[in-house]
């Protein structure tokens, strides 16, 4: 009995064995994380750089533009169900009590807060609204182009094996 190979089944056998001289796609991996990473650094640090340049009236504690600023972070997922790569702004739960600040401080509508004194009397206060988003929805168009091109250098990597 004869068995005839097809060019898709040769390309597919191929792919495989590309596959698996990547050692189980580590380098890639590490590579594509690399390249993702250095397409959102700059807009991580322009989000830095719009919440530094935020007003302030003073505080005796920690900075809460820096401990905002420093919690914008580059997160990449380069595999699994929801794979890709995120601008994020996590929470600052030390900063005097103000979990959200982040967030709040993006608000356009601003933020209410009791006042330091008076715990009945609520405050309204405006941070720096569309510090965040704003700057990341500058750069979106970019990122997508740039992330694309990742994996199409990845797809060649690949088929370049085989």
């Amino acid at each position: 009995m004869v068995v005839h190979i097809s060019a898709e089944e040769r390309k597919l056998r191929d792919l495989a064995r590309a596959l698996r001289s990547e050692e189980d796609g580590k380098a890639m991996r590490r590579d594509m994380v690399r390249e993702m990473r250095a397409v959102l650094n700059p807009t991580r640090n322009a989000a830095r750089a719009a919440i530094r340049a935020m007003p302030s009236n003073g505080h005796a504690g920690l900075k809460l533009r820096s401990v905002v600023a420093s919690k914008v972070m580059v997160q990449i997922k380069p595999s699994g169900r929801f794979a890709g790569a995120a601008l994020r702004a996590k929470k600052t739960p030390s900063v005097r009590k103000f979990r959200n600040a982040p967030k709040r401080l993006n608000a356009r509508k601003g933020f209410t807060h009791p006042a330091i004194n008076n715990p009945s009397a609520r405050i309204h206060q405006m941070g720096r609204p569309g510090w965040f988003d704003d700057t990341t929805r500058r750069d979106r168009a970019k990122h997508k182009r740039a992330m694309a091109g990742v994996l199409r250098a990845a797809e060649q990597r690949i088929t370049s094996k085989s």
